[in-house]
């Protein structure tokens, strides 16, 4: 595998996001219509939005309004984080979180195997334990 480091400077229009799981399933994580970016520049630093498709608004129409059904709703339908990238060794991409919108993930690392084929990026996670077994994220981005 080729360093690709420089190659996935750029902006990045989301595809899909799946998971297969140890039977060899393939499971839509987030659903079709999703929309998405994924941003890298030459400095290191990058980023990533994920949101489903038909997002319900507040009905107060006050960001800090929403009751706690619909703030759920918006965390749930809605994935970001940035922070610093850098590669290891050829195809291994670190993120460092610097901010997230899942607080967990502050300051650490997100281990992803990326490729690119043809002008798509591939990008996967490590096997990851689940209630329903292992299963291994690809998120599929397009060149913008």
């Amino acid at each position: 595998m080729k360093s690709i480091k420089e190659q996935i400077i750029g902006t990045w229009k989301f595809v899909s996001w799946v998971y297969t799981n140890e039977k060899n399933e393939t499971v839509h994580y987030f659903e079709e219509g999703s929309e998405g970016v994924l941003m890298y520049d030459e400095a290191g630093n990058m980023n990533a939005q994920i949101m489903r498709p038909g997002r319900s608004t507040f009905k107060s129409g006050a960001i800090a309004g929403g009751t706690k059904e619909e703030t759920k709703e918006a965390f749930d339908s809605y994935l970001a984080y940035f922070g610093k990238y850098y590669e290891t060794e050829p195809g291994k991409i670190i993120h460092k979180v610097e901010g997230a919108l899942f607080p967990n993930w502050l300051g650490n690392e997100q281990i992803r195997y990326g490729e690119i084929v043809d002008d798509k990026l591939i990008i996967k996670t490590q096997p990851i334990s689940a209630p329903y077994g292992e299963i291994v994220f690809t998120v599929t981005w397009k060149r913008k």
